[in-house]
């Protein structure tokens, strides 16, 4: 059902992001505008762990992400 990424981690990671936006072929902005966030939340979730800025991801947009991978465009 869901996509399978190379070098896939599981669930929402700021790597698996990373992967997925690379495998849609878009840029940040063009993911923020497809799942209904401001492009700052997108930097956000791809922050390295640990980093003071960097946020979770809802569970329901990372779900979003993956149907997106699912149909193979934005």
């Amino acid at each position: 059902m869901f996509a399978v990424l190379n070098n896939f981690e599981l669930g929402y990671t700021p790597t698996n992001l990373r992967l997925a936006i690379e495998k849609l072929g878009v840029t940040q902005a063009a993911l923020s505008a497809a799942l209904g966030v401001a492009p700052q939340s997108v930097r956000n979730w791809l922050m390295p762990i640990g980093t003071k800025s960097r946020r979770n991801m809802d569970h329901e947009i990372w779900l979003k992400v993956l149907e997106l991978l699912d149909v193979g465009e934005v």
